[in-house]
């Protein structure tokens, strides 16, 4: 059943959902931030936001109410075969995360295969794609060099996302052998064989670190 609120003699109902477009363009207000209603109510209706400078606080504060829940609902309808993800898939969506969901929503989505226009659905998919990345780090914690507890790298090192793209593109062009022509051909690798093969290649990288070490100092 839809509630409807009276806002400036204006009768609204409350959205159960909203749609990706409507979600991404609410981010950028601040929902417990008074001054910024008029602009939430606006942002998702055909109203300028200055027609509901006066409103009554009680019935702006349902209409915002109701609308976080709106934007914070999950109806997981899709789930993804994360494990079917290509290295490069994987090198994408980290980049669109460190970049911000709400700037990549569309880009994550679509290489995650997934196609619909509610928020709720989009949402529950890629929080469920963020838990499976978190195996996945844990998982591979020695090749990404990890010790937190969630096993994800922390923030400050990791969400700078010039450093997040370079990193990957260093990583993709040392397998390629420094070849532009074979860059491709990596990215299409199996996310788990690539990343296997990698962590199995620092291991041997400190194993003849250590040995070497131990070389220099018996001469010592």
């Amino acid at each position: 059943m839809a509630v409807t609120v009276n806002i400036n003699d204006k009768k609204w109902e409350i959205p159960t959902r909203v749609t990706i477009e409507e979600w991404r363009d609410l981010q950028q207000w601040e929902f417990t931030n008074q001054a910024h209603w008029p602009w939430i109510v606006s942002t998702i209706s055909s109203f300028d936001a200055r027609e509901f400078d006066n409103a009554d606080p009680d019935s702006m504060q349902l209409f915002i109410g109701f609308l976080i829940a709106a934007c914070n609902k999950r109806t997981l309808k899709v789930q993804p075969d994360f494990n079917q993800l290509k290295f490069g898939q994987f090198v994408d969506l980290d980049c669109f995360l460190a970049l911000g969901v709400e700037k990549n929503i569309a880009q994550i989505l679509e290489t995650l295969g997934v196609d619909t226009p509610w928020a709720d659905e989009a949402l529950a998919v890629i929080d469920q794609y963020l838990k499976w990345r978190a195996t996945i780090y844990k998982q591979y914690s020695q090749l990404f060099g990890l010790n937190n507890k969630d096993g994800l790298p922390n923030d400050d090192e990791f969400y700078d996302p010039k450093e997040v793209a370079r990193g990957w593109y260093m990583v993709i062009m040392e397998l390629a052998n420094n070849n532009i022509l074979k860059m491709d051909e990596v990215t299409e690798e199996p996310l788990q064989k690539t990343l296997t093969f990698l962590q199995i290649q620092k291991e041997l990288k400190i194993k003849e670190a250590q040995e070497a070490r131990k070389i220099t100092n018996k001469k010592l």
